[in-house]
């Protein structure tokens, strides 16, 4: 994957320049032509080549960025693409004073899963995770895979009430997957309280440590207020 990135890069970053070299020749073969309207024609043509050479180019950095953004086995972000799209959430909810929650998931059990079915049914589980995260969200929302088993989702404009019916869809839906056993989830869950990014995956990556820490199966996170609580929604799979 990394390799098929390099390659692609390369290849864009050469095209200008042979682009330019191209265009300078004709230019100086152009220079050449006594007739105007032959000239007016060759400069014509050029201009066209140049433009859909450059679309041609911005679509193929288009793709490219999408390679390095998309995890690959689910077809959802990857913790590149979530860096940046919390850097931008962040900044937007500290302007607007908007409320951004992101809930960090974890499943459970995974381990014994590929263990016991191997790891091409334990790719197919994490597929169909990714689908079950991607479903519950808005079109405005985020899901990201970080590698291994661990999630991420970034719901902006949204309260921490707002995100437990999130919660409650992401549970159901898993649930009702025929392939996955016993594999459960582990869910950690704030708002976002205008602190550095890291510090605020910190916040919940800790809540997330505190369910798996107690058994897993659970959402803990915290509620509102000055000195921080900690509230918990259980079910049992």
């Amino acid at each position: 994957m990394s390799d098929k990135s390099t390659m692609k890069n390369t290849r864009l970053k050469m095209r200008p320049l042979l682009s330019g070299i191209i265009v300078t020749l004709a230019l100086i073969l152009i220079q050449g032509i006594t007739n105007f309207w032959l000239r007016a024609v060759g400069v014509t043509l050029i201009a066209m080549g140049l433009f859909l050479v450059i679309q041609k180019l911005a679509v193929e950095r288009q793709k490219l960025l999408g390679i390095i953004t998309i995890d690959e086995l689910t077809g959802i972000g990857n913790f590149k693409a979530y860096q940046e799209r919390m850097r931008l959430e962040t900044k937007r909810a500290q302007r607007r004073h908007d409320p951004l929650t992101l809930i960090l998931i974890d499943l459970d059990h995974f381990k014994k899963y590929n263990d016991s079915f191997g790891h091409r049914r334990g790719n197919e589980l994490l597929y169909s995770t990714g689908q079950v995260f991607k479903n519950a969200i808005r079109s405005i929302d985020g899901v990201y895979r970080f590698g291994g088993d661990e999630f991420a989702i970034i719901l902006p404009e949204t309260d921490l009430e707002e995100a437990w019916h999130v919660v409650k869809r992401i549970r159901k839906s898993f649930e009702n997957l025929p392939n996955r056993a016993t594999v459960t989830l582990s869910m950690g869950m704030a708002s976002y309280g205008e602190e550095p990014g890291h510090e605020f995956f910190d916040r919940v990556d800790h809540l997330l440590y505190d369910v798996k820490a107690k058994g897993g199966n659970c959402c803990q996170t915290e509620l509102s207020g000055s000195n921080v609580r900690k509230g918990s929604y259980r079910t049992a799979l």
